[in-house]
């Protein structure tokens, strides 16, 4: 499964995209025009049914979650958008949050609450069913203006603390990979599709793909994303630690 960026008028949004299944989806949001404008967006779409929207002011027991694979959650009127995780979660389904007013303290509570992805919302929504494939598929989905609010991976707090400079443990475990696997993974942490970093590095696909298998074994990280989150993390800093 490929891990791609999609182009839209006001930004992009980095996510995985598996193949095509059945999903049914659930739209919450305290604004009626809202849920028409997010039911619009996913209406036709291949393989994705809506049940139906929910008003998010309501109480989780109020909402019709009954066969929902994935929520997809925008309230702007919330202090904590994502205080309904939890419940959601724990009543099984994936939870696409959006939101216009991401810092760094609620990008990282949300995924700590168990959120499937975190997106900005904005006028144009037409990568919505992708991301929503991608969280129903078990994908963790963020726009690439968010990554770099992300914690770093395996950290436990939900507000990413400074970290010093010079960080050996990103540099020491990003060290480990060969020249070309770090080559990959910079280039995919610009925000390449597969394709596009095949072009740039004039190789062929399969053999990005095989750069990041192997990367991602080494790095002990569940996913590409986490790799990538990895990979920025190091490149923040003023020099490489592994140069």
């Amino acid at each position: 499964m490929e891990m791609t960026v999609r182009s839209t008028e006001n930004g992009r949004v980095l996510l995985y995209e598996p193949e095509a299944s059945d999903v049914s989806v659930l739209l919450a949001d305290a604004d009626p025009v809202s849920r028409h404008v997010l039911a619009g967006a996913l209406d036709g779409a291949d393989g994705i049914t809506v049940l139906g929207t929910a008003d998010s002011g309501r109480p989780l027991h109020r909402w019709p979650l009954d066969g929902v694979d994935v929520v997809v959650l925008a309230d702007a009127f919330r202090p904590r958008p994502a205080s309904l995780v939890p419940g959601l979660v724990h009543k099984g389904v994936r939870v696409l949050l959006l939101d216009t007013r991401w810092t760094a303290r609620t990008v990282g509570d949300a995924l700590a609450a168990g959120c499937a992805g975190v997106l900005v919302k904005d006028p144009e929504i037409g990568r919505l069913a992708a991301a929503v494939r991608a969280a129903a598929a078990g994908y963790v989905v963020v726009s690439p203006e968010l990554v770099g609010l992300c914690p770093p991976p395996g950290r436990a707090t939900t507000i990413p603390p400074a970290r010093p400079r010079g960080d050996r443990s990103v540099g020491l475990r990003l060290s480990s990979l060969t020249e070309r696997e770090r080559e990959v993974l910079t280039v995919l942490a610009e925000g390449l599709s597969t394709r596009e970093a095949a072009r740039r590095l004039d190789v062929t696909p399969a053999t990005v793909k095989s750069h990041v298998s192997h990367a991602l074994a080494k790095l002990s990280v569940r996913n590409r994303l986490e790799a990538v989150l990895l990979m920025r993390q190091a490149l923040d800093e003023d020099r490489p630690p592994w140069s």
